[in-house]
């Protein structure tokens, strides 16, 4: 009888920790896939192809055009003013067509021409950078093609033809205002880089690239431009396209009378990749403009704020002659005043990631950002589940049971 007792209890023992200890402590790390995208059919998409360089974009089927030549953007993403607690989908999530769009292709060669780099001091001292390549405050490496400013201070950087790899690396803090025009100016290819900060302050123009593109790696700009006769630009690309990669741009524009204030523009694409973006521009009865493109308008990422006001003219906070295409990232986008204000206009139509849910584009405001493709787990940092707990209380548990079990046998052989 003493031995069916004791083996009673051993049972009992076994049952109450398997009770305890948690199911998942058995079971293999579940695997959390992100949801198939679904793609459904856009009217009217453009007929060219955007190259996709920093996310993978959803499984669509999209027609291949053959790629023009020139600079590296991509698409996709969502946009939506939603609430802060919304779970992803269980399963899928439903997608309308990505328009594909033409981007520039990478250059084949590197071209080095160095025409002509100068800096202006003031109004009167110029500095010939060909000439004279190292200052106390600068330096040019004719072998990597690159002026790096380092504390310099002064009323203009000015470059012509200095080949399709010529950069301009930041150190230290630097100060460029010009009253009479823009402050850098750059006609050909720019690529801007480095840890430090530019201040730059122009009578129209921050920052001005003709026939060639702007790419921002990274950095710290502010960036002012007003002006009472004629359009303002914190930055301007004429004819080329303007990449932003990473970095923190600030830009500020203003215009009187009749003339536009824009904060970030390329007559080609605008594409950005990443980076922390704020723009204000205000306008009297001009239009006020934060972020616009001619061709394509494509955010992949970043984090992007917008407020454009005028007191009669038009507002618009993220605006494309062709389309607007927002695969991902954070978009705060705002515009007040004058006619029919709007957050976001694509000339050719609008594509947003359904990541971010329902968007409504005739709003004035908008707050995107992709909640429905967050995912949720115990650990976020590791994706798995933390076992540490749950294995703590089995352990415990079964100390506990394991004294019960002494006690009861003690108590029989007692008896």
């Amino acid at each position: 009888m003493k031995k069916m007792s004791k083996l009673m209890a051993l049972l009992l023992v076994v049952m109450m920790v398997l009770m305890l200890v948690p199911v998942s402590a058995f079971a293999a790390e579940e695997v959390v896939e992100e949801p198939t995208l679904v793609v459904l059919e856009v009217e009217g998409a453009p007929v060219d192809e955007v190259l996709n360089t920093a996310v993978e974009t959803p499984a669509a089927e999209t027609p291949v055009v053959e790629e023009p030549a020139a600079v590296e953007p991509v698409v996709e993403a969502a946009a939506v003013e939603t609430p802060a607690a919304v779970e992803a989908p269980a399963a899928t999530v439903p997608v309308a067509e990505e328009p594909v769009v033409e981007t520039a292709a990478e250059e084949g060669t590197i071209e080095v021409s160095a025409v002509s780099l100068g800096l202006w001091r003031d109004a009167v001292t110029f500095i010939n950078v060909l000439a004279t390549t190292v200052g106390a405050d600068y330096s040019y490496d004719a072998v990597t093609n690159a002026l790096t400013l380092n504390g310099f201070v002064g009323k203009q950087v000015v470059a012509t033809d200095m080949g399709s790899n010529f950069a301009m690396i930041l150190k230290g803090e630097n100060v460029i205002a010009n009253a009479d025009g823009c402050a850098v100016d750059v006609t050909g290819n720019l690529t801007m880089s480095g840890d430090g900060e530019l201040i730059a302050i122009g009578d129209n123009r921050a920052i001005h690239v003709m026939d060639g593109d702007l790419v921002i790696n990274d950095g710290d700009y502010e960036l002012y431009a007003s002006s009472n006769d004629s359009d303002a630009y914190g930055i301007d690309v004429t004819n080329g396209d303007l990449i932003i990669n990473d970095g923190w741009i600030d830009s500020t524009v203003a215009a009187t009378g009749d003339f536009d204030a824009v904060g970030l523009w390329a007559d080609n694409d605008l594409v950005i990749n990443g980076g922390d973006i704020d723009v204000i521009t205000d306008s009297v009865n001009g239009q006020s403009m934060g972020i616009g493109a001619g061709d394509d308008a494509i955010v992949k990422g970043g984090y992007t704020t917008v407020r454009s006001t005028t007191d009669t003219g038009v507002a618009t906070a993220l605006y494309a002659g062709s389309w607007v295409i927002i695969r991902d990232g954070i978009l705060d986008l705002c515009t007040s005043g004058g006619v029919d204000p709007l957050a976001i206009y694509g000339g050719e139509g609008v594509w947003i990631s359904p990541c971010y849910g329902d968007v409504d584009l005739s709003a004035s405001c908008l707050y995107l950002e992709p909640y429905l493709c967050y995912t949720k787990s115990d650990n976020p940092k590791t994706g798995a589940q933390d076992m540490a707990q749950d294995a703590l209380m089995a352990t415990m548990g079964l100390l506990a049971l394991m004294g019960m079990a002494y006690l009861i046998s003690k108590k029989e052989i007692k008896g």
